[in-house]
């Protein structure tokens, strides 16, 4: 059986890592690990690396508690904007539910890197094995 670790939502892309070792899976989801978990989001609207910064701290929204967020603003494309995002949590449409809350609407949500593990060059829908020795190195930390 084959299980996710994490979850990208259906209207999100990038990087999944797959497991059958469920222990694993939970291990690596536990934001104990310390992994940050960074995104790249194009949100339709304007916004300012000063609005972006206000999630260093958390926020509150629809009283749901979100943990720090380190947000850049990349630049402008027509009425969008490109933001990296890092966080440690990744609660269920995290980046969506935040960046919306400061007035921007998320209309392509890329993840491109889980802790040690970068997208990089993998084309949509390749796959990557990563040799045990390697997966025993991160998890050592």
């Amino acid at each position: 059986r084959v299980i996710s670790v994490g979850r990208l939502d259906l209207n999100s892309e990038g990087l999944l890592l797959l497991t059958n070792d469920g222990e694993l899976a939970r291990r690596l989801e536990l934001p104990a690990n310390g992994w940050l978990r960074r995104y790249r989001a194009r949100a339709f609207g304007r916004i300012t690396q000063a609005e972006l910064d206000q999630l260093r701290d958390g926020i509150v929204v629809d009283g749901v508690q979100y943990g720090a967020i380190d947000a850049k603003l990349e630049r402008g494309q027509g009425a969008n904007v490109w933001i990296e995002l890092a966080l440690r949590e990744g609660k269920n449409r995290e980046v969506r539910r935040v960046l919306e809350a400061l007035g921007v609407k998320v209309n392509r949500l890329i993840r491109v890197s889980y802790g040690p593990f970068q997208l990089g060059a993998l084309a949509p829908g390749a796959v990557e094995e990563i040799p045990r020795r390697l997966m025993g190195e991160a998890l050592a930390g």
